[in-house]
């Protein structure tokens, strides 16, 4: 599923949960910039072509940029698809209200972002410096850099439309620029280099999410989709960048930008990519009286949306356990006609028959957690069927896939108007 847009947006966010919380009072120097420009050329063997122009915010306008930005870039239709699939899945609540609820994310914490349509730093002022700034200058400049030998804005904005590939290569870019700055640090530090260390960075990732939500009350507050929306880019995405660079070195930089990944599985496994595995989505069932219904959205049901669905309503384990076995899905939001009421058909393939009928198991949890007036008609292995407040659903396994339809009206539904 991965929300095509939210993905979008946090790319303007850049890495301002994970470096500082501090802005700038001024621009930092231009030989500063400089300076740290070589070194991101350095490290990743992309030259500079240009300067890169920086501009300064205050935190009003830094909002308003964020307004701004998700009014051009998404469409009202889109951004309410994309909050119905995520409150029929379960995964926010009934009253969420997705837009507002980025705009506070994205606002909340910022102190650079490089702007990849206008080709310029902006900085947020009010700040005291350091080697904070520096580093989190490096990651806006590994941006920049990399824009500038592959175009950000065709490879992010006109690229693949769908939310689960916008998410890989989201993943690539934060995920690269995150292991330039951290590889810079530990440079500085005289730690020798990253691409040997693969432990140290381990170490580090578990901890980020533990210390955005404590140092950010909106993060913190938000639906657990939403953080680990906000997270996967840089946490999964930096590992990502480490097993491309220990397999094809300084080549990884350029290879991951011209053949990115297309799935959040690829990313949570290189090896996949490196292989070019690709898997099919299983069919989805056929609803009941399909004419009455009208498809709004669809899109791919990926592994990143296993892990947190099943985080959120089985725990961590089953999230490590049923992530792995992915083995492609897809999702469509229907409409049913006479009434306005929203529909959900989806499916997932899995690697083993065993795998599907143990998650149909496990989406029981799922159900019961996320209904309201729940009744069973029938919930037996590899089964689950029954009525809840948005109407009947089917939960089925075949084989190694597993398909469902939820939401659907029956028939004494059909002539009632549409509220």
């Amino acid at each position: 599923m991965r929300l095509r847009n939210t993905g979008a947006w946090t790319a303007a966010a850049a890495a301002w949960w994970l470096v500082s919380a501090a802005a700038w009072a001024q621009a930092p120097a231009a030989e500063k910039i400089r300076g740290l420009t070589q070194e991101v050329a350095r490290i990743t063997g992309f030259e500079q072509r240009r300067p890169v122009p920086v501009e300064t915010l205050t935190r009003a306008q830094w909002k308003q940029y964020v307004e701004r930005e998700i009014g051009q870039q998404v469409k009202p239709e889109e951004i309410r698809a994309d909050e119905q699939t995520l409150k029929l899945f379960g995964l926010v609540p009934r009253d969420f209200d997705l837009k507002q609820a980025t705009i506070e994310l994205l606002s909340e914490q910022a102190a650079a972002v490089y702007d990849h349509r206008r080709k310029r730093m902006l900085l947020l002022e009010d700040g005291s410096g350091g080697v904070l700034e520096d580093a989190l200058l490096v990651h806006e400049l590994s941006h920049a850099l990399a824009d500038q030998h592959y175009s950000m804005e065709k490879f992010l904005d006109k690229g693949p439309r769908t939310g689960e590939q916008q998410a890989a290569r989201l993943a690539v870019v934060e995920g690269q620029a995150m292991w330039v700055m951290l590889e810079w640090q530990l440079g500085r530090m005289g730690m020798g280099s990253l691409a040997v260390n693969k432990a140290a960075l381990e170490k580090m990732l578990p901890a980020l999410g533990t210390m955005a939500a404590a140092s950010y009350p909106v993060f913190g507050r938000s639906p657990l989709y939403l953080r680990e929306t906000l997270l996967f880019p840089y946490t999964a995405g930096v590992l990502f960048q480490q097993a491309a660079l220990e397999k094809l070195g300084k080549r990884a930089f350029r290879q991951v930008l011209e053949r990115p990944p297309a799935t959040t599985h690829e990313i949570f496994h290189p090896e996949a990519w490196m292989e070019k595995r690709k898997y099919a989505a299983p069919p989805a069932p056929v609803p009941e009286r399909e004419s009455e219904y009208r498809r709004l959205s669809s899109g791919i049901l990926g592994e990143f949306d296993v892990r947190v669905l099943m985080k959120q309503y089985c725990g961590q384990e089953e999230a490590e356990r049923f992530g792995p076995q992915w083995r492609g899905g897809s999702y469509e939001l229907l409409e049913h006609r006479a009434t306005g009421k929203p529909a959900l058909r989806w499916s997932l393939g899995f690697s083993e028959e065993a795998a599907a009928v143990d998650f149909v198991e496990r989406y029981r949890r799922v159900l019961e957690g996320k209904s309201e007036e729940l009744r069973w008609r029938a919930a037996g292995r590899g089964r689950l069927e029954g009525t809840n407040r948005d109407g009947m659903f089917r939960v089925e396994a075949r084989g190694a896939a597993v398909g469902a339809v939820e939401g659907l009206q029956p028939p004494e539904d059909r002539a009632r108007p549409a509220i």
